[in-house]
């Protein structure tokens, strides 16, 4: 099942979504990667506390920084 709804993004992102051929599908994956992530995220703090992300050095971030190519910071 699936529901029409109407979205405004920023140019860039829209481009991007416009050009995948299949925009709403091309969102749908966006949102299905960002709650694998979210439940991702979760686990780790199932697993090891609420506080796991304290033992992340600024080498571990620069690193991510680096292997995911973000202009944003990681963690």
């Amino acid at each position: 099942m699936t529901k029409r709804i109407t979205i405004s993004l920023p140019d860039d992102l829209a481009d991007e979504a416009q050009e995948s051929g299949n925009a709403s599908g091309y969102i749908a994956d966006a949102l299905r990667e960002r709650r694998r992530i979210k439940d991702g995220m979760a686990a780790l703090e199932q697993l090891w506390g609420p506080d796991w992300q304290e033992g992340i050095t600024d080498a571990d971030r620069a690193r991510a920084n680096r292997l995911f190519g973000s202009s944003r910071d990681v963690a």
